[in-house]
């Protein structure tokens, strides 16, 4: 790990006289196995692999604590970490480490509720972060790829130690270059990125356009009920496949905010998101289809219109037609750069379908800029379903 760069909460090695060495029962040779090997000397001082079963840290596929779960224990001789898959053995290791440095108490016991964990980045090929605050993005630059990939390394590691197992890298609002990211030379920079990311059990999105079919293919519609648009979007997530086998899906935003969408050709957001699902399913592939759609030309001093229930408007019919690899992504308030907000009224009502929520994607705006999110959060958190 570069010197320059900080690596915030995991930089600091656990000094532990009861940590001698690690060993790994069942061990598989996969890539996520070999990142905890990695990982273990980083964070904890004098941890070397060892062939005895007895050793100060021992790691062990086994139990039954969810896909993503861990379980940590204090034992004879150190320390044990169960879990079911090796995801879940990578989390636990980084608790471990958090455990102590923090001196906290063990056993502890985590099983995560949400099956994805996801961080959507609203990063621009120009190398601009839309509502970024932070720098430039790690990803792109002046329209190219960075290809840093000890950067994207180093976040991945953040990211894993937090629990995220997704990660989109692109604005949801796509502009022209990046639309072309779906094809050709472009999709071998993002396999650098995703391979990467896939060491910490990570898996890659992609935002897309949904007039993709124009813009890249050249066909004279986006129409999701035309069969050439669906053929067009299976050779293009085969296409992808076979370059990222690990890859994850989609991000949709359609419809909202001047971007193309199914309403363009008198289709529903089920036509559209649905088309894209049946595309990618036979992959393994997840449709995330964000649910903040409104008429962003409508007179926000009519008073007759009410925009804060447009999604609850357009989304509640539709309610258990969705293919079941779409998520619909709700933003957690119905309208938009609002210090706080009530809960959208999808929240609750949408019961037959998989959903998941938009935390805000902004610290604040304007002179709000201070906004304290964990309040807001909590809340949004533990609305009553």
């Amino acid at each position: 790990m570069s010197k320059t760069r900080d690596l915030c909460w995991l930089k600091k090695k656990v000094y532990q006289s009861d940590i001698s060495g690690y060993h790994i029962k069942d061990k598989k040779d996969s890539i996520v196995m070999k990142t905890i090997e990695r990982e273990l000397p980083l964070l904890f001082e004098g941890a070397e692999a060892s062939d005895d079963p007895g050793s100060s840290l021992v790691l062990s596929l086994a139990g039954d604590v969810g896909s993503d779960g861990y379980e940590i224990k204090k034992t004879e001789t150190g320390y044990g970490i169960t879990a079911s898959t090796e995801n879940g053995l990578l989390y636990g290791v980084f608790s471990l480490h958090r455990i102590l440095i923090t001196k906290g108490t063990l056993p502890f016991k985590s099983e995560p509720d949400q099956s994805i964990r996801m961080i959507n980045h609203w990063d621009n090929f120009d190398g601009s972060i839309e509502r970024g605050y932070a720098g430039e993005s790690i990803y792109y630059d002046r329209n190219n790829f960075r290809g840093d990939m000890e950067i994207v390394r180093s976040y991945a590691r953040l990211l894993a130690s937090t629990g995220i197992n997704s990660i989109s890298i692109n604005n949801v609002n796509v502009h022209r270059k990046e639309t072309f990211f779906i094809k050709g030379e472009n999709l071998k920079e993002i396999r650098k990125i995703a391979d990467v990311f896939s060491e910490y059990g990570i898996r890659t999105y992609l935002a897309i356009n949904f007039a993709a079919p124009i813009v890249v293919g050249g066909l004279d519609t986006a129409d999701p009920l035309e069969p050439e648009v669906a053929a067009w979007w299976e050779n293009v997530t085969a296409d992808i496949y076979k370059e990222i086998p690990q890859f994850g899906g989609f991000i949709v935003k359609a419809d909202s905010e001047g971007e193309p969408g199914p309403f363009t050709y008198n289709r529903t957001h089920e036509d559209g998101a649905n088309m894209l699902a049946r595309a990618i399913k036979p992959l393994g592939g997840i449709i995330i289809w964000r649910c903040f759609v409104y008429n962003c030309a409508q007179d926000w001093r009519d008073r007759s219109l009410d925009r804060a229930r447009a999604a609850y408007d357009i989304f509640m019919e539709h309610d258990g037609k969705f293919e079941d690899n779409v998520i619909l992504q709700i933003k957690n308030g119905p309208i938009d750069f609002q210090i706080r907000e009530p809960n959208s009224p999808l929240f609750g009502a949408l019961k037959k379908n998989k959903s998941n929520t938009g935390i805000p994607d902004y610290p604040g705006v304007h002179r709000a800029s201070d906004r304290y999110l964990l309040p807001g959060t909590h809340v949004e958190r533990n609305f009553g379903f």
